[in-house]
């Protein structure tokens, strides 16, 4: 830790003139050139190749679109003319083909995210060397609510199992951790649509995904209080949130939120937990569509984020819309593991069958779909619990899952589902600061309905059972 320690003291001293770095208003302040500066500085201390040598002015940086947490940056190196000599050494592409160089750094400021469509990603040409990525990705950490010791703990945290991940191949490659965001790899593919989750070879895969992250032993507390301290940090924000009265047309929407006592559903969800034995395993918390990445390449070169062949814009955009087929053999990688903790097994099965409802591409206010209909069936369900659980148990040859196996993880999900929206409730509440354009507070009044409608029926048939 002493060498980490030390390389965020130099890259906070090296960025200390970047003050949108530390005050959480990058989306007000910083302009597409400051980025440009940190990240041409930063590819410079943190990559070898050419990154070290190459001026801010040439590298290609554009702005993703759909982070609801943080702000997400494209770096790429050129390929344009003046760097012929370069390229003509070092790529795969023929030389004259009409790939060869078709990138350039005059496009738009801004390219699609992973929900979104509108915009082409830029070309990037696969280089024969491996020793640095051609592209990386630039995240910078949105508005940290909270204390100020127990966010920057946090963030800290986060960084370290961002590293430990990496290290054993879940989630993207880490090139560097400073203050105020991490450089990591850039990944070649999109995000699963909300309606893919339901293919049931995707959701499948999603299940043993799970189940590999749920085995894996992480140097953090094991006890499940990570979500319940995140809560109790951000209703001490929430109340300063509450009590202004300058929130014009959404006033009703806050006063739905006003009358909700957090606190006491916080207890009352609480008890009831505490009175089930449930099983604790470290989660990932947010497993969406947008945290699960697709990729229907066969390519083994994952190390630079770039497939084994060219990627063009036509390309990449009919990917976009190309439908995942039930017959294909999904490639899917999880990401964003902002949440991870260990928790109780229940909140992420619970957590990911939600999302199937929820649907974050809506172009317009308040820029998500709420399809209560699409919820898994039971069908579904059992799919998504069986195949976990013989991912689990892949060393036992021959094994089915039991009908009380199934039933008893179904029991898990009805009281976590529960738990999932009281947890998402107060997180899109204070969310309603970010400078980040999405409906918090009608999301966070979703949530919390959804939750008393659960609440109400998990009452009721508890007490028809007694």
């Amino acid at each position: 830790m002493s060498n980490l320690q030390t390389r965020l003291d130099i890259e906070c001293e090296k960025l200390r003139s970047f003050s949108w770095l530390h005050n959480g208003n990058i989306g007000e302040t910083a302009s597409l050139e400051e980025i440009r500066e940190v990240a041409a500085r930063l590819c410079r201390d943190y990559l070898t190749g050419r990154w070290k040598t190459i001026s801010p002015a040439d590298i290609i940086v554009k702005k993703i679109n759909g982070g609801l947490s943080n702000f997400l940056y494209y770096v790429s190196l050129p390929t344009t003319d003046n760097n012929s000599q370069f390229i003509a050494q070092n790529s795969t592409a023929p030389q004259g083909s009409e790939d060869y160089l078709r990138l350039n750094g005059e496009s738009s400021d801004y390219i699609t995210g992973e929900n979104n469509n509108e915009e082409q990603l830029p070309l990037v040409v696969r280089r024969k060397s491996n020793s640095e990525p051609n592209e990386v990705l630039l995240r910078i950490y949105g508005e940290v609510h909270g204390e100020e010791d127990d966010a920057l703990g946090g963030i800290i945290t986060e960084s370290v199992v961002f590293a430990l991940l990496s290290e054993r191949n879940f989630g993207p490659k880490l090139y560097g951790i400073f203050p105020g965001g991490r450089l990591e790899q850039y990944l070649n593919a999109r995000a699963l649509l909300t309606r893919e989750l339901a293919v049931p070879k995707i959701s499948e895969k999603i299940a043993e995904k799970m189940a590999e992250i749920h085995t894996l032993d992480i140097p953090m507390s094991k006890e499940p209080e990570w979500l319940w301290n995140c809560m109790d940090r951000w209703l001490k924000t929430l109340n300063g949130i509450l009590s202004r009265t300058d929130w014009g047309d959404q006033t009703p929407l806050v006063d739905v939120v006003r009358s909700f006592d957090f606190r006491k559903e916080k207890a009352w969800l609480q008890s009831v937990i505490n009175e089930g034995n449930y099983k604790v395993v470290f989660c990932h918390n947010d497993m969406q569509e947008g945290n699960i990445l697709y990729s229907n390449s066969n390519s083994s070169d994952k190390t630079n984020g770039a497939s084994d062949s060219l990627i063009s814009a036509e390309d990449e955009l009919q990917t976009q819309y190309t439908q995942i087929r039930n017959d294909d053999e999904p490639d899917l990688q999880i990401i964003d593991f902002e949440y991870c903790a260990y928790n109780y097994r229940g909140f992420d099965l619970a957590n990911h069958f939600i999302e199937w409802t929820f649907d974050y591409s809506n172009p317009a206010a308040p820029f998500y779909y709420h399809r209560k209909q699409d919820y898994p069936t039971t069908e579904q369900r059992q799919r998504f619990y069986s195949s976990y659980l013989r991912k689990l148990h892949e060393d036992l040859p021959g094994y089915t899952p039991t009908a009380r196996e199934l039933s008893d993880m179904d029991a898990e999900v009805r009281v976590f589902s529960m738990f999932s929206h009281l947890f998402w409730s107060v997180w899109s509440a204070v969310m309603t600061l970010a400078t980040i354009e999405f409906g918090y507070w009608e999301y966070g009044v979703t949530r919390i309905r959804e939750y008393q409608q659960l609440k109400e029926t998990y009452e009721r048939e508890n007490a028809v059972e007694s």
